[in-house]
């Protein structure tokens, strides 16, 4: 992702601060989906397939998780930088941008 995907007027901490918060619902997620998954094991009448998809739904949870959190760490970085970081301060444009 590219601050250009970031709007003009949108404050970048802001930003962080919502992909914060997506990294930490994914990580709940993650939790309570190997919850479920150590509930359902080893209970007649779940099916085969049950338990292990709920531990790959959960893994697929963590690495969302620690993705966001990282491009948080990316756009904090950036902010910091730039000073983008406060409201109606804008970032510069890349090089060779019209």
């Amino acid at each position: 992702m590219t601050v250009d995907a970031v709007r003009d007027d949108e404050d970048l901490s802001a930003y962080e601060d919502r992909l914060r918060a997506g990294a930490e619902a994914l990580a709940a997620a993650e939790r309570r989906l190997l919850a479920r998954a150590a509930a359902l094991e080893g209970r007649p009448g779940v099916p085969d397939w049950c338990v292990p998809t709920l531990r790959r739904q959960a893994e697929s949870c963590r690495v969302a998780a620690e993705e966001m959190a990282d491009a948080a760490a990316v756009v904090g970085r950036h902010a910091a930088r730039s000073g983008a970081g406060r409201a109606g301060v804008r970032a510069a444009a890349p090089p060779g941008a019209a």
